[in-house]
């Protein structure tokens, strides 16, 4: 029998912890996200930090610059760096996708969060300390896959994992974190030439190339663990990488929405009462 994994109640089981945390950290904990052009999507990302935020009691701020600025290379960093020196912001994050116009930017963006509020482990420094296990926090989507493991039992020992894409939010630090516990993969995009081959033999599939529905039922293995980190928006609803039916073959599938998304929004905040308490002990140490 299929295990669909429910990322909306584990969410809240993280929520109900961090209710509590926050209250013990004794002071106001703030997240400013940096939210540069329009994009509808990202807007609806934002909305659920919002939501998240004040149900454990945190305040959340969108920091939207003008178009002067952020097509400016010097102007946008200088604005960016008022708000991470600002200490009423425990954590900042760049609200991603960038604007078509300054997308080949958006490292050098990222970059100009400093370690101590980088709550989603994007900026070049960060990503560096987290694949040298030397971070106290976690990639947020990382947090999310480890979490479901965690909570079904999952021993990724002599299993047979495949990644499917490179990008910075799923790819990239799923392939940090594996290679960290010392565990074998491979990396495919949607293009390698035996995607079909290397899938079908694949135990465990982490999946985010945000491409809909494009890992097919009679791709997988009976019994696959399927980890669907992809979103994309498909007639205005939100989709993931694998097709509905792999549920219906899969031992563990996530499924989107209501998977790994609301339970990479818990990670992000964990990440950020973590933060909190760093500095709180920082600033504790010096009196």
């Amino acid at each position: 029998m299929p295990k669909i994994v429910d990322g909306k109640k584990l969410a809240e089981e993280i929520k109900d912890e961090l209710k509590k945390e926050v209250t013990v950290v004794g002071k106001k904990i703030k997240l400013a996200v940096i939210y540069i052009g329009d994009n509808s999507a990202s807007e609806s990302f934002i909305k659920r930090k919002r939501a998240f935020g004040a149900s454990v009691g945190v305040d959340v701020e969108v920091k939207k610059p003008k178009k002067e600025i952020w097509k400016s290379r010097e102007k946008l960093r200088a604005w960016i760096s008022q708000i991470t020196h600002d200490k009423k912001n425990t954590g900042v994050i760049i609200q991603l996708p960038l604007p078509d116009e300054i997308k080949q930017r958006t490292q050098y963006i990222l970059d100009s969060i400093p370690v101590a509020k980088d709550v989603d482990v994007l900026s070049s420094e960060a990503v560096g300390k987290f694949a040298n296990g030397r971070l106290d926090i976690t990639s947020p989507v990382v947090g999310a896959i480890k979490h479901i493991f965690e909570k079904n039992e999952i021993k990724l020992e002599s299993k047979n994992i495949v990644i499917i894409g490179e990008g910075a939010l799923v790819g990239k630090p799923a392939s940090l974190w594996l290679l960290g516990g010392r565990l074998p993969f491979a990396v495919l995009t949607t293009e390698s030439p035996n995607f079909s081959e290397v899938i079908a033999g694949a135990d465990v599939i982490i999946s985010g190339a945000g491409k809909a529905g494009f890992i097919k039922k009679d791709m997988v293995k009976d019994g696959v663990i399927a980890i669907d980190a992809g979103t994309s928006g498909e007639h205005g609803q939100l989709k993931g990488d694998f097709e509905p039916a792999v549920s219906g073959k899969a031992s563990l599938f996530t499924p989107v929405p209501g998977g790994v998304g609301p339970l990479t929004v818990a990670m992000l905040f964990k990440n950020l009462v973590i933060l909190s308490q760093k500095t709180k002990h920082r600033v504790s140490s010096k009196h």
